[in-house]
């Protein structure tokens, strides 16, 4: 089995939407949705695509919120999707991991220039790495879901610091800083950096720092074995519906671990305007894209499309134009959201179903206007 946590990561996310054209910057800082095209995009391609169930939700600068739900949370009881109902968004966690190390950060207990070993001084071979190199996905660090035995045991509960001890005994991918290549273990360690710091579990800190603040009643982290009120069951379609591959939650941890709904991830919006949590010089410094060793600014392009990594961010690159984004993905489950600064507008959107990533960005690409049709 080969889980997705880690949002099929950004190549995948360049093939989608590699019908992204700039002269469309406009178009999309002021998007114009209204709940009847939401219905028509939303039920055609779920019909289209097999999509058992999915939940969207927009904010608007205004303060007010559209939050639609669609389908089925559960297929075997016939059991709808509703704004509440609970979905694994895996990557989609990391951004949370980087909104807490940048709150620690204010709060002068670390730096995201402080190096690894500060915190891991038993790995003197990541002294060249930096808590920003994770954050950027730039730290050389190999990739939990390329190295064994955690690739093909990927349905065992490893622990974070089984998973961290085991691929600190694998060599750099390259120098720290040199290139940007997606790895889900740097969160895996951001985690466990937080944990140092604070003196309690990650899923404790999020939910009493993170969460809690901003009113997600319905996010925590995720537990295979927890009774979890609303949680939606994942699918997968080959040939007929079926239900996804177990995959534990545990293994991805504050890397890809967490539950939530369309309607709490957007409330992300008040951190990133400001508002909450973080200060707007936090925000800049979260969204400004990576550069390498070289000076230059790292970007993954299609002809008409840059991808660059902020903070635990894949955003999307428009002109002079930065749109903060995350995908996320898990067995049975893919998740995306996008916040758009000039109008201040974020959208979520989470589905039940294995690989339909493309599907959610279709539909985030009709509703805000992301190419041209």
């Amino acid at each position: 089995m080969t889980m997705n946590y880690r949002g099929s990561s950004i190549l995948l996310f360049v093939l989608i939407l590699g019908m992204i054209t700039l002269s469309n910057a406009q178009a999309v800082e002021r998007p114009q949705v209204t709940q009847d095209r939401m219905n028509e995009v939303i039920t055609k391609v779920m019909r289209e695509k097999h999509i058992p169930g999915l939940s969207i939700a927009i904010s608007l600068p205004d303060g007010k919120t559209i939050e639609k739900s669609y389908g089925l949370a559960n297929v075997e009881y016939n059991q709808p999707v509703e704004t509440d109902s609970i979905f694994e968004i895996g990557s989609i966690s990391k951004t949370f991991t980087a909104v807490g190390i940048m709150m620690l950060q204010e709060e002068g207990k670390l730096s995201v220039n402080d190096r690894i070993t500060k915190y891991f001084p038993q790995y003197p071979g990541w002294n060249g790495i930096t808590l920003k190199h994770l954050l950027q996905h730039t730290s050389g660090v190999k990739d939990v879901t390329e190295v064994e035995p955690f690739k093909s045991n990927q349905s065992k509960d490893w622990t974070p610091q089984e998973v961290v001890a085991g691929i600190a005994r694998e060599p750099l991918d390259y120098e720290p800083g040199q290139k940007a290549k997606y790895s889900n273990t740097g969160c895996i360690i951001l985690g466990l950096v937080i944990e140092k710091i604070t003196g309690i579990s990650y899923g404790d800190f999020l939910a009493a720092k993170i969460t809690k603040p901003l009113g997600m009643a319905h996010t925590t982290l995720g537990s295979d074995s927890a009774l979890i009120p609303k949680r939606v069951s994942g699918y997968a379609y080959a040939a007929g519906l079926k239900n996804a591959e177990y995959a534990s939650l545990l293994l991805p941890y504050a890397s890809g671990g967490i539950l939530s709904t369309p309607s709490d991830l957007i409330k992300l919006a008040k951190v990133f305007r400001g508002e909450a949590l973080l200060s707007e010089k936090s925000i800049r410094e979260m969204f400004r894209p990576a550069h390498l060793n070289n000076g230059s600014r790292y970007e993954t392009s299609n002809p008409g499309l840059k991808i660059t990594f902020g903070y635990s961010l894949d955003s999307i690159v428009l002109n002079e134009m930065v749109i903060p984004a995350k995908t996320g993905g898990i067995s049975g489950f893919n998740s995306f959201f996008a916040y758009f600064p000039e109008s201040q507008t974020m959208v979520a959107i989470t589905a039940n179903l294995n690989n339909s990533l493309q599907e959610l960005l279709i539909i985030v690409d009709a509703l805000f206007g992301l190419s041209e049709r």
